[in-house]
């Protein structure tokens, strides 16, 4: 929800701001004292188009701000961002052979926030951004951003802050202001005048400047900015679970009105797994309005929580924790008929993720039977001559008989029925280079972690909690799998929701996608009997190009159909007609392009008759060059003349875009609240970007009423 703050007088940190009334200025009132020895409000409710800058140079106090050495600036505005780059406030040499002796806050069209501080090239250029900084539209409004500057010739140092955040910093060895560009002679808003001509051009409303002569505090900035704040954060940086970033989100609406959400927590930066992530979880009981502080059902302890701050530039960007354990893309679903709620996640031994699992399932034969295996630390590399059997009991398969050795429901290791113990590690940056060390800490040893003397096959499992209150206490780990081939790689989870069948002869049964790309595999966990066994489906997609992070729908009659991520620029769907066992040949949606390389999607069904008809609703980015342009898609499902997969079409009459098209938007989940509006929770940046990595706080949850969707 966007939140305004109307404060006359604040008192924080020991400094005191006093809002005084407009006094007399030039024809635009461009000038305004707020206080004589502290700062200057440089401009209210200017409006700048075409180009046309506004010049307020020869204004009182110009020569303060021209001469400044240190500083904070604030401004609100709100802006059309058609133009690639747009200055707000711009310092600078406007003559002649001048061209780069300037500095400028400015805006581009994707919403990112920067600034640009050159004395020419030879002599200095300082240059800060970051990406996914601002909110273009909310509810189809043109939105006002807020945002600060802070030079602090003390620290050497540079800071950006937006709407309650703060973004980013840059520590310089020479420190440079405004009084160090050579012969500054102008002040404008809406461009930056270069060699008298205007460059970067502003389409909008500046609001307001201010410009303070001290540097605020670093939590006044934030909270001045926080004036304008858009949507709500389920899961951030400040909720107590030690992780900056989070990333692939989950929510669900239980029978009886909770509302859950998952999503990683990751404390490595926004790389996947191989690094240190964990799920998170919370729950709202008012219906999606308020959320519970997270818990962390799903986690790991090799590794510490600890609150790191990833690099975001050179190659330390590109630096992962190589050494923990980690959980990844969770799952939510309930059955509607015990009301057990389940939790899924993809489980990575101790420096493995995706791309570098070992092949195979983790499983072996033994005795007819099929056992998760494991290695003694001591024994060769390829000699896996344990089993953890019934109970957790580890047995030696060379005897067959059992050992001393047990695992806990967490699969946390136990000798003679204690606990085992190791150190638990943690990271920190020195200079450019990670480093992993050991903590005096002890933690319970488990087989996932790279110090227990039994560990398993390394390599990914699909694994399962569930909850018989709503998620406020979880039953122990369940790791699934024994339907795979043990030579076989394990499958992972299309991330979102699972499904159950309500209606016609597969009535009751829960499903779920999974996939694994780099072998080509795609299917469908199910369970007929509660979540209690599960079984999977082989699934063929016939062409290649399919990834296979989708989601289910069912149709009117109790068929199903499913939509999922290709690497086609296209969302493909396919559809079953006998509770998942065989599916048609995949299909494209034609009214959507996405990227080549695609992206997660979500699509639910809607409980009520939209138009009077059935209806499904999807979430999903719509832009073919980046992970961009969220839309929310209403589908009317319409009965044809046809049979089998024919039978139903879908109607996508209705689409609504969450923010302007360049902005960004990524992996999302929607679910329908109690009271039939829309729920979304998603990652308002480009995920897939290398520009847009280690992002903070990005994961939103806004709310949306049909009437307006449905608005064209």
């Amino acid at each position: 929800m966007k939140t305004f703050k109307r404060t006359l007088i604040l008192l924080m940190s020991g400094i005191f701001f006093a809002t005084s009334t407009i006094l007399a200025a030039d024809d635009n009132k461009l000038i305004k004292r707020e206080s004589e020895n502290f700062s200057i409000t440089l401009a209210e409710n200017v409006t700048v188009t075409g180009g046309k800058v506004v010049d307020v140079t020869k204004n009182n106090h110009a020569d303060e701000i021209m001469n400044l050495q240190e500083g904070t600036i604030v401004i609100s505005f709100t802006s059309d961002f058609n133009n690639p780059v747009q200055s707000l406030l711009s310092v600078g040499n406007a003559t002649p052979g001048n061209q780069d002796r300037h500095f400028h806050i400015y805006v581009t069209d994707t919403g990112k926030l920067g600034m640009e501080l050159r004395n020419t090239d030879k002599i200095f250029k300082y240059t800060l951004s970051s990406p996914a900084a601002l909110q273009g539209l909310y509810h189809r409004q043109q939105a006002i951003n807020t945002v600060a500057f802070k030079a602090d010739k003390n620290k050497n140092e540079y800071k950006l802050f937006a709407n309650g955040k703060f973004l980013t910093s840059m520590k310089v060895k020479e420190y440079k202001f405004l009084s160090d560009i050579t012969g500054v002679n102008n002040i404008s808003l809406g461009g930056t005048v270069r060699q008298g001509k205007v460059a970067y051009p502003f389409n909008g409303k500046i609001n307001k400047v201010t410009v303070y002569k001290d540097n605020l505090n670093d939590q006044v900035l934030s909270d001045i900015t926080a004036a304008t704040v858009y949507g709500k954060q389920i899961f951030s940086a400040n909720d107590g679970s030690g992780s900056n970033y989070y990333r692939i989100p989950a929510m669900l609406t239980l029978s009886d009105g909770t509302v859950v959400a998952s999503a990683d927590a990751r404390y490595g930066g926004t790389h996947d797994a191989r690094s240190n992530i964990d799920i998170a979880f919370a729950r709202s009981v008012d219906g999606g309005k308020t959320f519970s502080k997270p818990v962390l059902p799903l986690a790991f302890d090799d590794y510490a929580a600890s609150k790191v701050t990833w690099p975001r530039a050179g190659k330390e960007k590109n630096l992962q924790i190589s050494g923990s354990a980690a959980f990844i893309d969770s799952v939510l679903l309930q059955d509607k008929e015990t009301k057990r709620l389940f939790l899924f996640a993809d489980a990575f031994t101790y420096g493995k993720g995706f791309n570098n699992a070992a092949k195979g399932s983790g499983f072996k034969e033994v005795r007819n039977g099929k056992y998760l295996k494991l290695r003694w630390h001591e024994d060769g590399i390829n000699e896996y001559n344990y089993t953890i059997r019934e109970n957790g009991i580890i047995y030696d398969d060379r005897n067959n008989k059992p050992t001393d050795y047990s695992v806990d429901k967490e699969y946390r290791l136990l000798f003679k029925k204690k606990n085992l113990l190791q150190k638990q590690y943690d990271v920190k940056f020195v200079g450019s280079d990670l480093v992993e060390y050991r903590t005096n800490i002890d933690v319970k040893m488990n087989v996932f972690y790279k110090d227990s003397v039994f560990q398993l096959f390394p390599t990914n499992y699909m694994v399962m909690k569930y909850s018989d209150d709503n998620g406020l206490t979880w039953s122990g780990m369940n790791i699934l799998g024994k339907f795979r081939q043990v030579e076989k790689n394990m499958l992972l989870f299309g991330p979102g929701r699972g499904t159950q069948i309500t209606k016609g002869k597969y009535a009751g049964r829960l499903i779920i996608t999974a996939y694994n790309s780099m072998t080509g595999d795609y299917g469908y966990l199910f369970s007929d009997n509660h979540g209690k066994d599960w079984d999977f489906i082989n699934t063929e997609l016939g062409a290649g190009g399919n990834t296979a992070e989708a989601q289910i729908v069912e149709l009117p009659d109790g068929s199903l159909r499913t939509f999922m991520r290709t690497n086609k620029g296209k969302i493909a769907y396919t559809t079953s007609n006998d509770g998942g066992f065989t599916w048609s040949a995949v299909k494209y949606m034609d009214n959507l392009n996405v990227t080549k390389y695609g992206t997660q999607l979500s699509v639910i069904n809607y409980s009520r008759k939209i138009a009077g008809q059935d209806a499904i609703i999807m979430s999903t980015p719509s832009a073919a060059d980046g992970r961009r342009n969220g839309k929310i898609l209403i589908g009317l499902i319409e009965t044809t003349a046809g049979t089998g997969e024919d039978k139903y079409k879908i109607n996508w009459k209705y689409s609504y875009g969450l923010d302007l098209p360049k902005f960004g938007f990524s992996y999302s989940c929607l679910t329908e609240l109690p009271t039939g509006d829309l729920g979304i929770l998603y990652e308002k940046y480009d995920s897939w970007s290398r520009s847009e990595l280690h992002l903070s706080d990005t994961l939103r949850y806004e709310t949306y009423t049909l009437s307006e969707v449905m608005n064209n």
